[in-house]
């Protein structure tokens, strides 16, 4: 099992710092397509099609039909998180010799969720009242932006600085922090309808008895259960299939893996 989870660690970090290195704008590229429509509105002009439209098109598309692996994989500011969390773990372990994952408890995390949905709201109204320029300077992710493009911020920015700053804080404490509670690209992920096919499922019938452990592991603390109420917080990060004792968890409809893994051993039979 510790196999299976370093493997799965190592491809996605590979993954991570490759969009990272890369393409470590796509977030706030995402954003700002989704921006150019409600500044559109607010100038009562017809919507134009764009560079930015084209990433938040592209997005949207994928989070659809594949779930929301541009989070757990490709978003640069989910990875600083998950640099700054693994980090935060791995001294905690080898400095005060703490063991496990540390982090919030469930029903706080389900109370903090809503928290993303809300502060998308406010930066929406804000563009819709024409209040949003009032906010240049305060963006922590025009910060970042500007920082993994080797540009300073300058001190028009001291306001956006301190809440990277903050943020980056919040990041040691519970994996995910940002996105789970803080991202508006994450809120529209979040609602967006998510193909069947790339939803995690698990047969609980096969399910040690009070095992729990991908619950335990999952950043969101989502029971792994396909199409759910909750199934849009799901970041695809895929910590679960590898903590799984019994290589449980999977993506795809169930019903369809277990009439093609019946055939397949039918046909061994043959």
């Amino acid at each position: 099992m510790k196999k299976r989870q370093r493997k799965i660690r190592l491809i996605r970090a590979g993954i991570q710092l490759l969009f990272f290195i890369f393409a470590p704008a796509l977030f706030s590229t995402a954003f700002a397509g989704v921006k150019s429509i409600f500044q559109a509105i607010v100038a009562h002009q017809a919507v134009t099609w764009n560079s930015f439209l084209d990433v938040t098109a592209v997005l949207l598309v994928v989070t659809c039909l594949f779930g929301r692996h541009f989070c757990g994989y490709a978003c640069a500011f989910g990875s600083l998180g998950d640099a700054l969390y693994e980090l935060t773990v791995f001294v905690r372990q080898k400095v005060f010799h703490k063991k496990g994952r540390h982090g919030y408890s469930g029903k706080t995390i389900r109370i903090l969720q809503k928290v993303k949905y809300i502060w998308l709201a406010v930066l929406l109204i804000s563009i819709l009242i024409g209040w949003y320029g009032q906010l240049q300077g305060m963006s922590p992710w025009d910060v970042f932006s500007m920082l993994t493009a080797g540009r300073l911020p300058g001190a028009t920015y001291k306001i956006g600085i301190i809440l990277l700053i903050l943020i980056m804080i919040g990041m040691c404490t519970q994996e995910r922090f940002f996105c789970q509670f803080l991202c508006p690209m994450g809120a529209i992920f979040a609602i967006m309808p998510i193909a069947p096919s790339a939803l995690f499922n698990r047969d609980r019938n096969t399910c040690p008895a009070k095992c729990g452990a991908c619950k335990k592991r999952c950043p969101a603390r989502l029971d792994i259960d396909g199409d759910t109420p909750l199934s849009g917080e799901c970041i695809c990060c895929h910590a679960c299939q590898g903590i799984c004792p019994k290589k449980n968890i999977r993506i795809g409809i169930p019903k369809v893996k277990e009439e093609r893994e019946a055939v397949q051993e039918n046909a061994a039979k043959v």
